[in-house]
């Protein structure tokens, strides 16, 4: 197995475990949208898998409607990781940029750019990534539209990341989920400035976007493990003193 194949594997697990502890808090009612953004992500990276990708487009009628479940899917994503990330990071000038005029702008402007451009692409027969019509200018673009919006929301979160993982009075286990969401936006940016410069990037085009899921998703467990364990913690004070009290 490739390193590559390797952590697209291992992203998909991952997504779809931590998906799988949310979804108690997610029926009750708590961190319903993470639990989106998680379940976003094994659908996003399970149809980046051959296998799935062929049988899902196939049920769609073969024509790589797929390749747009995956487009829309990411930028739903980014949209909820940003909102729920600057508000962890306590980041105001983040969600001005993500949730103001201007996010709302490129993301608005991403999706009508990238619907025009599916459909100018001749797409016939199912792809996995497109790669069969790599060729065509449309498609070409259409690949790079497709990260400009992630990398726009990476940008805007990678600051207030890194300041949390560097915030000594935060717990932790914040610090490291902070420092390692930082990492994964660092990551989609390397990938889509590699990409917009043409440089031969080989494994690196799976290692980094997967790797970035991989440490995003990790991050934002961790961040749920580190509020809970500060709920607890304050409940046990709390009926300690009550106790203390009596």
């Amino acid at each position: 197995m490739s390193a590559g194949s390797f952590i697209q594997g291992l992203a998909l697990a991952l997504c779809v475990i931590f998906a799988a502890t949310r979804l108690p808090d997610a029926l009750r009612g708590k961190g319903r949208s993470i639990f989106a953004v998680l379940v976003l992500l094994c659908v996003a990276v399970g149809l980046s898998l051959a296998p799935i990708y062929l049988f899902v487009d196939g049920l769609l009628g073969g024509a790589n409607i797929a390749n747009l479940l995956i487009r829309f899917s990411l930028y739903a994503i980014m949209l909820l990781l940003g909102l729920r990330g600057a508000a962890a990071f306590s980041s105001e000038s983040a969600l001005r940029l993500i949730s103001g005029p201007l996010g709302a702008a490129v993301l608005g402007l991403t999706v009508l750019a990238t619907v025009i451009l599916f459909g100018l692409s001749d797409l016939p027969e199912s792809s996995t990534g497109l790669r069969e019509y790599a060729d065509q200018p449309t498609v070409h673009w259409y690949s790079h539209l497709g990260r400009i919006y992630p990398a726009y929301v990476g940008a805007c979160l990678l600051g207030p990341a890194i300041a949390s993982a560097r915030d000594t009075s935060a717990r932790g286990l914040h610090r490291v989920a902070a420092a390692f969401m930082a990492g994964g936006f660092a990551m989609v940016l390397a990938h889509t400035a590699l990409k917009f410069t043409g440089v031969r990037t080989g494994a690196a085009d799976l290692i980094l976007p997967f790797g970035a899921i991989v440490l995003v998703t990790s991050g934002l467990t961790m961040i749920w493990l580190s509020r809970r364990r500060s709920v607890r913690n304050r409940s046990a004070n709390f009926l300690a003193n009550e106790h203390r009290r009596d």
